[in-house]
């Protein structure tokens, strides 16, 4: 007789192959595959061969590059400024103690502005900074510009405490030693920025922020007294007044008005007319704390940017999906059994408890356990490839393929996209599979002892000219199931954690805790993609099972809401929902416990920005 293949749902959003024999139509059967046989093969030829070239891109195209858009910033005339891993970076503090204030938050945020305006370097990467946000809403425009200068501003910082500070902060204890640092660094930024327009006004006004105790008066009583007071080419020093986007343009300087002045009897620099540098903690965002000053925020988190992967992380991450994948469903297999007994036989038991009780008294215990093979072979390779994939498709479309601005104001679209070209990637491996573990459950007399490799032998070889090909039979709808579901996946995981973090961000601060969110995040993704391609998967399996096979997708839609209603396009749901929550919250949970032990966590894929005062540069 010959075989029937027809799709049903899983309810994980990967379908099941329902393999039965129907003996008393094969002739038919056999006539109705024939004679649709070659277009059918050319359309899953050239569906297998599109999905194929995805695969090939994935392993042929050059691994994403960091953002570029921070690349400039090594360029920084000022000192050496390296990337180094956020991970190390996290492990020193956070922030400047309060009892070491030598670099006053109000010098660092006035350097910061300093550095965009004169030098080339700085200037170039917050040009890139700002266009990447060019796309956004205003409002959300300017939040990121802050947080960005904020992070940036604190690596500075960082940087200048270091060497003020000295070795070992062997110089906290001595106004005479921070002075001198102070000092040589006046020098260097004359040598490096002096001969720009205002240049030295703003220098000057800059080190005049100084408590008098750190002051290098005997260099600023060295300068030009006609260069000192020369106004900068720059669209703020033009003015008399701070403008009314001050806070919000982070390339504006001291407007003209404001001058330094030497107080002979406290032997110090002032500014005049006087200014007031406040400086006041705020909460930056949750868990992330910063200091509001006069000239922008002060963030206590060094400035991040994504770093690139190389194979041995892609591999890693696949790994770690791998296990995580497989220990999920192979948890679950007695459980997929009989749910695929009731789709392959409906009415024959009365729940999933009846199932699992005739099948074991009929079959014995052992029989709640088939397609144990097929199911750890299939899992094994959707979390080796689907993970890894997903990181390498979101990192190579927002920094290759895309504009900066429009990658950043189409974050979620990326994301989207990402899952489903990982999506179609994980159908290859998995239709196979998936097709022998239901031939395996559902004929459990013919392929028990087959094994995994007979299996799909004797499947291959039902069809002389289709051949390995029938191995892919249900490749179409499944994929589409799969691209649903996906995209969906990796996106609500993400905003989910994203969300759960924001309100309560001491959750990060522990493994368990994070792990926690993992779990929460994961059981909303599933439920949340159960619900989006629910319509989708109720269609192709109804079409699937449509006796004549002429139903199309659109005309299957319609007939079953002029049947059961719209409904009936969510039959099922809210078991569906449970199932899928389950399973994927399992899945994350144990990928991020397994990338956590690989020691690939989010702040090992990030990286910190660290500077190191180079005077002779």
């Amino acid at each position: 007789s010959t075989s029937s293949t027809r799709l049903l749902s899983h309810d994980d959003g990967v379908p099941e192959l329902d393999i039965s024999i129907d003996s008393s139509s094969s002739t038919e059967a056999t006539q109705i595959i024939s004679s649709k046989v070659t277009s059918i093969s050319d359309r899953r030829s050239m569906l297998i061969s599109t999905s194929a070239l995805a695969l090939t891109s994935f392993a042929a195209l050059s691994l994403p590059s960091a953002s570029n858009a921070a690349e400039t910033l090594e360029e920084l005339s000022l000192g050496d400024a390296k990337w180094n891993n956020a991970a190390d970076a996290a492990t020193q503090s956070p922030s400047i103690p309060l009892s070491a204030r030598i670099v006053p938050p109000s010098f660092a945020t006035y350097l910061s502005r300093f550095l965009l305006h004169y030098d080339e370097g700085a200037g170039r990467w917050w040009e890139k900074q700002s266009d990447s946000f060019s796309l956004l809403a205003s409002y959300e425009a300017k939040k990121r510009e802050s947080k960005s200068f904020s992070s940036y501003t604190s690596s500075i910082q960082k940087g200048l405490y270091s060497y003020v500070s000295g070795e070992n902060e062997s110089n906290i204890s001595s106004y005479s030693k921070v002075r001198a640092q102070y000092a040589s660094l006046l020098n260097s930024l004359v040598d490096k920025y002096g001969s720009k327009e205002g240049a030295i006004r703003d220098i000057g006004l800059l080190f005049a922020m100084l408590p008098p105790v750190y002051q290098p008066t005997e260099q600023l009583l060295k300068l030009d007294k006609g260069v000192i007071t020369q106004t900068g080419s720059n669209k703020g020093s033009k003015l008399d007044n701070f403008t009314p986007n001050f806070q919000e343009d982070f390339t504006l300087l001291l407007p003209n008005k404001y001058q330094i002045q030497y107080n002979d009897i406290e032997k110090s620099y002032t500014i005049t007319p006087k200014i007031n540098l406040f400086e006041i903690g705020i909460s930056e965002e949750p868990g992330v704390t910063a200091i509001s000053t006069t000239f922008g925020p002060l963030s206590s988190k060094p400035l991040l940017r994504e770093r690139s992967l190389s194979l041995d992380i892609y591999a890693l991450l696949g790994i770690s999906g791998g296990l995580g994948c497989t220990l999920t469903h192979t948890l679950v297999i007695p459980l997929d059994v009989v749910k695929t007994r009731m789709q392959t036989n409906p009415g024959e038991y009365n729940g999933v408890f009846d199932g699992a009780a005739t099948i074991t008294r009929e079959e014995g215990i052992g029989a709640l356990l088939l397609g144990t093979q097929a199911t750890i072979v299939g899992y094994l390779w959707y979390g080796i490839s689907v993970y890894p994939s997903y990181a390498f498709f979101k990192r190579f479309i927002a920094s290759s393929l895309l504009s900066p601005a429009f990658a950043v104001a189409h974050a979620n679209d990326v994301a989207l996209v990402a899952g489903a070209l990982a999506s179609v990637i994980a159908s290859l491996g998995l239709t196979p599979l998936e097709a022998c573990r239901i031939r395996a459950v559902a004929q459990p007399e013919l392929y028990r002892d087959a094994g995994l490799i007979g299996t799909s032998q004797i499947i291959a070889s039902e069809n002389d000219e289709l051949g390995w090909k029938k191995l892919y039979a249900g490749l179409p709808s499944l994929m589409i199931r799969q691209v649903i579901f996906g995209s969906i996946k990796f996106l609500a995981f993400e905003r989910a954690s994203e969300a759960i973090f924001s309100i309560h961000p001491e959750f990060r601060e522990a493994t368990v805790t994070a792990l926690g969110v993992s779990l929460v995040a994961g059981g909303i993704s599933g439920a949340l993609s159960s619900v989006v391609s629910q319509p989708a998967d109720s269609v192709l399996t109804y079409v699937a099972k449509d006796s004549g096979g002429n139903l199309g997708v659109f005309d299957g839609a319609s007939k079953m809401i002029r049947e059961g209603g719209v409904k009936s396009l969510f039959n099922g749901l809210g078991s569906r929902c449970v199932w899928a929550g389950c399973i994927i919250a399992g899945q994350f949970l144990l990928y991020d416990v397994f990338r956590a032990a690989f020691g690939i966590t989010g702040e090992d894929l990030n990286q910190a920005l660290t500077l190191t005062l180079d005077l002779n540069k």
